[in-house]
């Protein structure tokens, strides 16, 4: 399929006021695709999938399950693959398979520890995680500032993409940007095997980097936001070099 006879049909499964995505369906429809925003929640229709040439499951809650899964039967490919979309929906097997890159993560434990730790959901659509609250498991909490480091990894057909950032921890409030990061080389290199492993488009794990100055993974996410990473040109070829024939 081509962009430029008009032919390709390109569904984003994301709201409509996210910046990056909006600025790269601007992109794409500049590029002669035809783009259509899905709310996350409101799911898609057996039609509504059929039609499309690509479907870009930026966020995936478990209502839009069934219909990714009858879209993938009939033939409608995923930006990032079904597979990887339901097995790292876990956040346990999320940082298992984090682990296994040769990332460092957090003890785990199913009873509340005696000192202090982060309470999350099973799932990654459940709720946020929470500084020593309840949860379905617990996440030894790091001795660290109050800072997170979100590492984003974008395969654009060719090469992977790797950029961090430095945010404010949302275990502490509300989640504001500080500076960009030089991406460390260990862990670029595990990211772009997670890439290379699950077969995934794009990626972002959340990092945070103890006293020693040893960075910890402590969340994987297959519905990042990519906001303020300036990987807008990279999400955009990834899709189009996602579309069948291009």
């Amino acid at each position: 399929m081509s962009g430029a006879t008009g032919t390709s049909s390109i569904g984003l499964l994301c709201k409509r006021n996210k910046p990056v995505f909006t600025e790269v369906a601007g992109r794409l429809r500049n590029a002669g695709y035809r783009v259509r925003f899905f709310h996350p929640q409101s799911g898609l229709s057996p039609r509504q999938a059929a039609d499309l040439s690509l479907i870009v499951n930026k966020k995936t809650l478990p209502v839009a399950l069934p219909a990714l899964w009858r879209a993938r039967r009939s033939g409608t490919p995923l930006w990032n693959n079904l597979q990887a979309t339901i097995v790292l929906s876990s956040r346990l097997v999320g940082l298992r398979a984090a682990s296994k890159m040769g990332l460092h993560t957090p003890d785990i434990s199913f009873e509340k520890p005696t000192g202090e730790y982060v309470a999350k959901g099973a799932y990654v659509w459940g709720s946020d995680p929470a500084l020593n609250g309840v949860g379905d498991f617990y996440q030894e909490l790091i001795p660290t500032e109050p800072v997170d480091y979100k590492y984003y990894a974008v395969n654009d057909g060719d090469r992977t993409h790797v950029e961090g950032r430095r945010v404010t921890s949302k275990l502490y409030g509300r989640k504001r940007f500080l500076s960009r990061v030089q991406p460390a080389p260990t862990i670029t290199a595990a990211l772009r095997t997670f890439i290379d492993r699950f077969d995934l488009r794009g990626i972002g794990v959340d990092f945070v980097k103890g006293e020693a100055g040893q960075y910890w993974a402590v969340d994987v996410n297959l519905a990042a936001g990519y906001r303020d990473t300036d990987l807008e040109a990279a999400l955009t070829d990834s899709i189009i070099g996602s579309l069948p024939g291009e």
